[in-house]
């Protein structure tokens, strides 16, 4: 005779199988598949364990209102279609018995009949017709589809239950089984939404979304808190911790799914906006240096240079530096008169503007275009000295600059002067000192560099 341990061995032996025929006949019928607490419903009838609804939504992690008025209903509905008949929680095991004997699936029924007993007295008649599926939600588009979800959760029955359901979606979905775990985990994989419980030990929810507020780099993850704190205040103080949205337990699925949606959608629309703003900034910055481009010598345009010589002079005063300008301007340049070369003119200036910019290179100097024939320079924190040998060398480029057929080369003129901004100076003051010296340098003959 066999022992109690053996019996219970083959008792669960026999559970399990039933179990998979169960399931197998329910997708094969109704075409839907089991929630975890369904199945734990149905494991728990099968073995013929005494054990209440309320007590298995305690053990689930449940209401027991939820467990009783909408899980267990449905899961005996879908039985009984799939097996056409009328089954419960008391006759479940039997009537799976019975139907893996007949070895044959039934026959689906469409409409009410009556069902004579052997007895000849009809029985009422059994609708069968097919209720609405479990989960009506629509799967994701292909946009979000594959965004990566991140659960935490302490509950490995509640983790596995919502990865099913996600995953069932499309969604890439990791696991985290406390705040340590997750905060852990979101340095490792970025993921696009977190869905996070608030009742965990150690470390709760609220305080896990604070501190991924609290870094650049996981500030804009949203948090959906699930949670069975159902009071206001609760739902105030996750939004106050930076939570995007709340969902209560006992959840909905037709809800999880949609909230999980909405706030995909609006982060995918929140990283669009971003990019058109950063791409609109690109452009206005482009606008802006192209507008302060004088569009012949592609030097700084007048109204550029008098805003940037102004900002310089105001920094030179505050930090008793030097500041030096120079005006230059072409001599004897005979191409813009009424029997000129206007386009050889314009390529003469556009070539010399050039050639001073590749002289000019100091990460805070300036070229621009004061005058018709005048190019100006600003030399911030440049003492006299230095700001001479450029100037000479500015000269001797010029002259060897060479020019089309037998076109006399060209020469500069360059006025120059170095200060540093005191109250009782102006930079009115400064721009002539510097412009008187480059009309001496003129009246000299030009070809030199007048000013200290």
């Amino acid at each position: 005779m066999a022992g109690s341990n053996d019996i219970g061995a083959i008792f669960m032996g026999e559970t399990d199988g039933i179990l998979e025929f169960a399931e197998t006949l329910i997708v094969e019928k109704t075409d839907t598949y089991c929630s975890e607490l369904q199945r734990r419903i149905l494991i728990s009838a099968l073995q013929g364990e005494r054990k209440t609804y309320d007590q298995l939504a305690e053990e689930c992690g449940y209401s027991a209102k939820y467990v009783k008025q909408d899980v267990a209903p449905k899961l005996w509905q879908i039985i009984s279609q799939a097996l056409d008949r009328k089954v419960t929680k008391l006759n479940v095991r039997s009537m799976l018995e019975q139907q893996m004997r007949n070895g044959s699936p039934p026959r689906a029924n469409t409409s009410a009949h009556p069902v004579q007993p052997t007895n000849g007295i009809p029985e009422v008649p059994i609708v069968t017709a097919s209720p609405p599926p479990l989960t009506t939600h629509q799967p994701a588009p292909n946009s979000i589809a594959k965004a990566n979800i991140l659960l935490v959760d302490d509950r490995p029955k509640n983790l596995r239950l919502l990865t099913d359901l996600l995953e069932e979606q499309g969604y890439e979905v990791q696991q985290a089984i406390n705040g340590t775990v997750a905060l852990q985990a979101v340095t490792l994989v970025h993921p696009d939404l977190i869905l996070l419980d608030i009742n965990m030990p150690d470390m709760d929810g609220y305080t896990v979304c604070q501190q991924l507020k609290a870094e650049p780099r996981t500030r804009d993850i949203p948090v959906i808190f699930v949670s069975a704190l159902d009071e206001a205040w609760d739902k105030v103080k996750a939004f106050s911790a930076g939570g995007s949205d709340y969902i209560s337990k006992p959840f909905k699925v037709v809800e999880v799914l949609a909230r999980v949606e909405n706030q995909l959608k609006i982060q995918q629309l929140q990283r669009q906006l971003k990019e058109q703003n950063a791409r609109l900034q690109q452009a206005i910055h482009e606008l802006q240096r192209l507008a302060a481009l004088d569009e012949l010598t592609q030097v700084a345009t007048r109204r550029r240079f008098d805003a940037y010589l102004l900002e310089c002079w105001q920094q030179a005063m505050q930090t008793q530096t030097p500041l030096t300008l120079m005006l230059c301007q072409v001599d004897h340049f005979n191409f813009y008169g009424s029997d000129g070369h206007h386009e050889m003119g314009d390529r003469c200036l556009s070539q010399i503007a050039e050639l001073v910019k590749q002289t000019v290179q100091g990460a805070d100097d300036l070229v621009g275009r004061y005058g018709t024939l005048t190019l100006a320079i600003v030399l911030p924190q440049k003492v006299a000295s230095e700001t001479e040998q450029t100037a000479q060398t500015l000269l001797k480029q010029v002259k060897n600059l060479p020019m089309p057929g037998e076109l006399p080369g060209l020469t500069f003129s360059i006025g120059m002067t170095t200060a540093r901004p005191t109250p009782d100076v102006g930079l009115e003051e400064f721009l002539e000192g510097c412009d008187r010296n480059l009309q001496q340098a003129k009246s000299e003959g030009g070809d030199c560099v007048v000013g200290a």
